[in-house]
């Protein structure tokens, strides 16, 4: 079994801004029904979430159960948001756009069918860029270092908020197009996981 969840990050959202930012979602799925108003524990897995509101089903593709969702759980801070597991699938060059994948065929990534220096390394940029440091990471093809957190992500984010929407089934576009309206436009990604 296990718990499952969708992800929702905001790339663009600075340390500063998180905070006013995530308020400014939560109030306008609060508006919309989405949510309801309060805090409860039992919203979100291990911390303080906004249970879900009567609209909850019009923020999903389909119910697979039926049941109402717990809710959502705003995160403020520096963080890699991913589904858990290896879910980091590969990474893109912001300069040149080249995807280094960290799975694949033993001929192509190695003889494990899994990039281990290259996961390796990106995490360890990650892990750094959380902990409030900068790191870098080199492209293979171009060979530009840049940022980690400038790198795309398949399956992972290095954002400063994301809304982690609880039990939720998959979250249909109009629901991504409100959190990134309610954000003033920023970009976002988002992701399932499970734990």
């Amino acid at each position: 079994m296990g718990t499952y969840y969708q992800w929702v990050a905001d790339l663009d959202a600075t340390e500063a801004d998180a905070p006013l930012l995530g308020q400014r979602v939560v109030a306008d799925l609060v508006a919309r029904g989405v949510l309801l108003p309060d805090r409860s524990p039992n919203a979100a897995l291990g911390a303080d979430g906004y249970p879900a509101g009567p609209a909850w089903g019009q923020t999903v593709v389909a119910s697979t159960s039926g049941e109402q969702p717990w809710g959502l759980e705003v995160r403020e801070g520096r963080a890699l948001h991913d589904g858990s597991q290896f879910s980091v699938d590969a990474v893109t060059c912001p300069r040149c756009s080249a995807v280094r994948s960290f799975y694949g065929h033993p001929d192509v990534v190695g003889p494990t069918g899994m990039d281990e220096d290259g996961l390796d390394q990106f995490h360890e940029a990650a892990n750094e860029w959380v902990e409030g440091g900068a790191a870098d990471l080199e492209c293979r093809e171009c060979g530009a270092a840049e940022p980690v957190e400038r790198w795309g992500a398949d399956g992972a984010a290095l954002a400063c908020l994301a809304f982690v929407f609880w039990e939720w089934d998959e979250l249909r576009p109009e629901t991504l197009g409100w959190i990134a309206d309610a954000t003033g436009g920023h970009r976002i990604v988002t992701g399932p996981g499970k734990v």
